[in-house]
């Protein structure tokens, strides 16, 4: 048998690996944040541009053979815009079962964009102007990195750019 001694010595070491392991995933969670932001800010795919149409004999005798590949393009062009989007709503759903996963074991993701800023918890990178947007001076306006609690404990401030005068 265990005495509580090193009962409880076991303990901290297990919880000491478990969160060793969540503060390791953070980054993969962080570069899928990334990831998906990027999707979401990318405008769609432009069609191709349309081929010029010659003139003439050559013209009007490769028409029967530009037409057809003209077609194809818009086709794989709208199969591209698909694929895109499909990609970009299965890295979402990727991100979002990993901090599921996290959360389940005691992650907590905490928003600071929009109040005010708390040097106990954020770390600011710098300061924007906020006269012309409206915002009060002192209050967070970007999230760079997200600020992670775990099991009630802070386990990464927030990265943020606060409102200046």
């Amino acid at each position: 048998m265990t005495s509580p001694r090193e009962r409880a010595q076991l303990q901290l070491a297990l919880r000491q690996q478990q969160e060793a392991l969540v503060r390791d995933l953070l980054p993969v969670l962080d570069a899928l944040d990334r990831a998906e932001s990027h999707w979401r800010q990318s405008p769609p795919a432009a069609p191709p541009p349309e081929p010029q149409r010659r003139r003439g004999f050559w013209g009007r005798l490769s028409s029967w053979w530009i037409k057809p590949r003209v077609r194809l393009r818009a086709a794989s062009s709208d199969r591209a815009e698909v694929l895109a989007r499909s990609a970009g709503d299965g890295l979402g759903l990727i991100r979002a079962q990993l901090l599921e996963a996290l959360q389940v074991h005691g992650l907590e993701p905490f928003e600071s964009v929009g109040q005010p800023f708390d040097p106990q918890r954020m770390q600011a990178l710098g300061q924007r102007p906020a006269a012309a947007a409206g915002i009060p001076s002192g209050q967070v306006v970007e999230e760079a990195v997200r600020g992670y609690r775990w099991q009630g404990k802070l386990l990464r401030e927030a990265q943020v750019l606060v409102a200046g005068p």
